[in-house]
């Protein structure tokens, strides 16, 4: 079981996790299913991930499909993959467009 004091201090001094937001993601991991969370602690005290499938997904994938997606919010993402498999596919299958070249079609004259 992780410490989260800890967890909180690490969240913020190494993966720039903002101060507002620090405690609802340490309650967010703390409440990760179990064969998440000993996926999620063999990443945080090794840096090895153990690759879980979760309804087609893990965190490589995850974070090859959504750029911005951080490791940590890749094992969220998983947990929501398995509490709301429906609901979270969705939404994951939603394409972009914010600052695509479709958004920013420029005429020329």
């Amino acid at each position: 079981m992780l410490d989260k004091i800890e967890l909180r201090k690490r969240l913020i001094d190494d993966f720039d996790c903002k101060e507002k937001q620090v405690d609802g993601v340490v309650e967010k991991i703390s409440a990760l299913a179990p064969h998440i969370t000993s996926a999620f602690e063999e990443w945080y005290n090794t840096g090895i991930v153990k690759e879980i499938d979760i309804e087609g997904y893990n965190v490589a994938s995850l974070r090859a499909k959504k750029k911005n997606m951080n490791i940590i919010g890749a094992y969220l993402t998983l947990d929501w993959l398995y509490r709301e498999p429906a609901i979270a596919k969705r939404a994951l299958e939603k394409v972009e467009l914010v600052n695509s070249a479709v958004q920013r079609r420029v005429t020329i004259r």
